[in-house]
């Protein structure tokens, strides 16, 4: 990981290590979206969208509510259950991905 990546960024390549078979796009209300690709055994977090595809599912929400969802699967049904977080698209991502947490 680089000096200058997001913590945003460095959350999600904290949090997800196994791949999901999907593309996942993080859209903070409050900057720069990363997304993160899960099809392949080596997941890729980026600030730019894989090239050739779209992504199959959408977190958005404030900055450091995706950050804070990102730190484990409780904590990501929490921030959806309370509204702090909308999920667009294929829902069964969500059931897919195993956070590894960030902390």
């Amino acid at each position: 990981m680089s000096g200058d990546a997001s913590p945003l960024e460095a959350a999600a390549r904290k949090a997800v290590a196994a791949p999901f078979g999907a593309i996942l796009t993080l859209a903070p209300d409050d900057g720069q979206p990363v997304y993160i690709d899960g099809r392949k055994s080596n997941v890729a977090v980026s600030l730019g969208a894989p090239k050739g595809a779209k992504a199959d599912c959408e977190w958005r929400g404030p900055h450091d509510i995706l950050q804070r969802a990102l730190s484990s699967d409780r904590a990501l049904e929490a921030a959806f259950a309370s509204g702090g977080l909308t999920i667009a698209g294929d829902m069964s991502v969500m059931a897919r991905l195993q956070l590894t947490g960030t902390k």
